[in-house]
């Protein structure tokens, strides 16, 4: 119930900022923006319960999970590149990072499905 109040709080703050400022309040240099994003990405991994709905689903192939490891590479490296083309690197960084943690999330839920033998 916590969680609920603190998520609430931060999305008044964001959203009293960004009648202030837009281009402030949906920042990287705001702690809050920084913040409503970790909260978000922390129910969604949180949220994740997967035991049930695919215990039945045969499991996916390394071969299968690399590319979809790849795909999201590339996909969210060229959406950071053509928001920020002045830092490659960082989009790279980012597309990186992004394509880790679904990438993770995907082996989790694998680890939970039935072996195809």
């Amino acid at each position: 119930m916590q969680g609920v109040r603190f998520n609430f709080t931060i999305y008044l703050m964001l959203i009293y900022q960004s009648f202030k400022n837009m281009d402030k309040a949906i920042s990287a240099n705001n702690p809050i923006w920084a913040a409503f994003m970790v909260g978000t990405m922390t129910l969604s991994l949180l949220s994740v319960n997967v035991t049930a709905s695919i215990e039945d689903k045969p499991k996916r192939s390394n071969l299968k999970l690399l590319n979809y490891f790849l795909l999201t590479f590339v996909i969210s490296s060229l959406f950071f590149i053509v928001t920020m083309p002045e830092h490659i690197l960082l989009s790279l960084l980012c597309g990186t990072v992004i394509a880790v943690v679904i990438s993770g999330l995907l082996m989790y839920e694998n680890h939970y499905r039935y072996r195809d033998n």
